[in-house]
């Protein structure tokens, strides 16, 4: 019986050496060295790109150690260069001192900045906070539609608001417009009959259009996905102006193509199930994104936890969902296990 233990152990661990990768960081900078509340962080740099990599991995470490200040991706271009801005500053930065910017890619590359709350101009001569000018943001032309899923009938009380455009791969297609599936559904009775039963809680716009933004008819019905990704990736220009219009949404959120938890977040945990990332920093790590609400566990009051280890079998779950070879419902169900047995302890 110990023989057979042994074999599935091994075997559980045989997945984390089977992916190797090319991609490393070769170097990063900071704008400054000495960063104040309320600052930017500019940080720049370029890896060695590899397209089976999407995210670079960044992670901030507090002084002392023991904690995250900011963790967060970028995505790097074609050539390998990269730029991200953060923010000094909140909860999480509540000490004085260095702090360690670790970058993941295939590889860590570490470099440190100091924080200090208040500079010593502001502590003898306190100017006067500056009220940004309010402007006014337009409404939206078509109010965007937000139906509620039923709830599943398990014994789980988990339930997400679905991205009905991730049910069926490659449906709707990045290379057909809107416009396209509303007129087949309005023309072809047997092709609604298949759509209605497979989005029974659904309209057609809402599964294969897009949501309304503040400018008018952007995104058009009338143009494909594709359309405007690659106009994104190939026209400087254009993904300049994307940028100022949408600051902190990827050209895949506004199409409606985003999913529950963002993508980089597999890598994250990737990461961490091949031993990029300690232990240490993917618990910090999983305790800042759950504190800041990049993962949202329904039904959980989540403020802060204590966690002092994590089970083994999570890591397996964390490689398996990375690789998508289990669903991201059974990931955050796993993870709602750890808060609910109180191994996640939620304070």
């Amino acid at each position: 019986m110990k023989c057979y233990f042994l074999l599935f152990s091994v075997l559980l661990l045989i997945p984390f050496g089977l992916n190797p990768s090319f991609g490393t960081v070769n170097n990063f900078t900071t704008d400054k060295s000495l960063y104040h509340l309320g600052d930017s962080i500019k940080i720049t740099g370029n890896v060695n790109y590899d397209s089976a990599i999407p995210s670079i991995i960044i992670q901030i470490i507090t002084p002392s150690g023991s904690g995250l200040a900011h963790v967060d991706s970028v995505i790097p271009k074609n050539d390998g260069t990269f730029t991200k801005i953060l923010h000094a500053g909140g909860p999480t930065w509540n000490e004085n001192g260095k702090y360690i910017i670790k970058l993941s890619y295939a590889g860590n590359l570490e470099k440190s900045i100091d924080y200090e709350k208040l500079s010593s101009n502001s502590q003898s001569n306190p100017a006067l906070p500056v009220v940004p000018e309010k402007k006014p943001t337009p409404l939206p032309v078509v109010p965007e539609k937000k139906p509620t899923p039923l709830p599943a009938d398990d014994e789980s009380d988990i339930s997400f608001t679905e991205n009905p455009k991730m049910r069926i791969l490659g449906f709707p297609s990045f290379d057909k417009s809107p416009q396209y599936y509303i007129d087949r559904y309005n023309t072809e009775p047997q092709y609604q009959s298949w759509f209605d039963s497979q989005f029974p809680l659904y309209q057609i716009d809402d599964v294969v259009g897009y949501g309304a933004t503040h400018i008018e008819n952007f995104p058009s019905f009338d143009k494909s996905p594709q359309y405007y990704i690659d106009r994104y990736n190939t026209e400087p220009q254009y993904q300049s102006w994307f940028d100022s219009q949408f600051p902190g949404k990827t050209i895949y959120d506004i199409l409606g193509f985003s999913t529950d938890i963002p993508d980089w977040i597999k890598t994250y945990a990737k990461n961490w199930a091949t031993g990029e990332i300690s232990d240490s920093e993917f618990i910090s790590g999983l305790d800042f994104m759950l504190q800041n609400k990049i993962i949202v566990i329904p039904n959980v009051d989540y403020v802060h936890s204590a966690i002092d280890d994590v089970p083994s079998w999570f890591r397996n779950t964390s490689h398996w969902w990375s690789n998508d070879l289990i669903s991201q419902q059974e990931f955050v169900n796993s993870l709602k296990f750890l808060i609910q047995k109180d191994i996640i302890l939620i304070e």
